[in-house]
């Protein structure tokens, strides 16, 4: 009988260990997640800074490696990193100092948000469907689909 309640004792130290374990797992995994905005907080923070013309915030939601693509299917990206990206809209921003996006509609769907814009400040005004993609807090694809 002793040998028995021994041996119980030891499955039960084990399967404490391996639930401690897995408690360890589970709550940085939750840690990690909770620490990480949500895309709709990302893309938001993105068009904030769009519309405010601030280059260096707007480029700090994308990626090092972010992709653009001009349409929905496309293969090759139009624009590649983070830096291409403050560039290209750092040159808008300049050529259109009133260029501003008016949110028409917003979708979010996991973890893609997906913007209806009208864009104005410009030559002329434009409307976009915007597809953006966040991973872990930052853009890393966007798709744009134009009239």
């Amino acid at each position: 009988m002793a040998i028995y309640q021994n041996e119980g004792f030891v499955s039960f130290r084990i399967l404490l260990v391996i639930f401690m374990a897995m408690m360890l797992f589970f709550n940085k995994e939750t840690n990690a997640q909770q620490q990480s905005p949500s895309p709709l907080s990302v893309v938001q923070a993105q068009l904030d800074a769009y519309n405010k013309q601030d280059v260096k915030a707007f480029a700090a939601v994308f990626a090092t490696d972010v992709k653009f693509y001009n349409q929905v299917g496309d293969s090759i990206p139009s624009l590649t990193g983070r830096e291409a990206v403050e560039k290209r809209y750092g040159d808008l921003f300049k050529k259109y100092p009133k260029n501003y996006s008016t949110l028409a509609g917003r979708i979010v769907q996991g973890n893609y948000v997906i913007d209806h814009e009208v864009i104005t400040g410009r030559e002329q005004e434009a409307r976009i469907v915007a597809i953006y993609e966040v991973k872990q807090g930052l853009i890393v694809r966007c798709w744009f689909i134009r009239e």
